[in-house]
């Protein structure tokens, strides 16, 4: 597996904001997402499973009232092996400034299993 054109292709899905396809080609059926977005209801770290949660989840993170337009930096140490991606980015929100976000997905059949996501405003 070419883990860094796997990454690419995955940003490419949000980039066009296509979460839909995103998840459906890049995520197993029974993924699971963990991060600590602050636009949910209660405690961190919110927890969604399955496609349609992380479908429903990805709109709301980027919903023009909550992240809206980002940037994103190049990868910041980026490691890929065997079944894991880790990485770290710069986001500029148009809404909520810069972060860091700290990001591993584990693998399984090509595909994400297990996303972890922590974000650490900046500004």
């Amino acid at each position: 597996m070419d883990h860094k054109q796997f990454f690419k292709e995955h940003m490419e899905y949000v980039f066009r904001k296509d979460f839909e396809n995103m998840v459906k080609d890049t995520y197993t059926e029974d993924a699971v997402l963990y991060h600590n977005f602050p636009f949910f209801e209660g405690e961190a770290p919110y927890v969604h499973s399955g496609h349609d949660e992380i479908i429903a989840a990805e709109k709301v993170i980027f919903d023009p009232k909550n992240q809206g337009d980002v940037t994103v930096s190049e990868p910041l140490n980026f490691i890929g092996m065997g079944n894991m991606i880790a990485f770290q980015l710069i986001v500029t929100s148009s809404n909520t400034g810069k972060w860091m976000t700290s990001d591993a997905w584990l693998l399984e059949n090509g595909k994400i299993k297990i996303y972890y996501a922590s974000g650490l405003k900046m500004d």
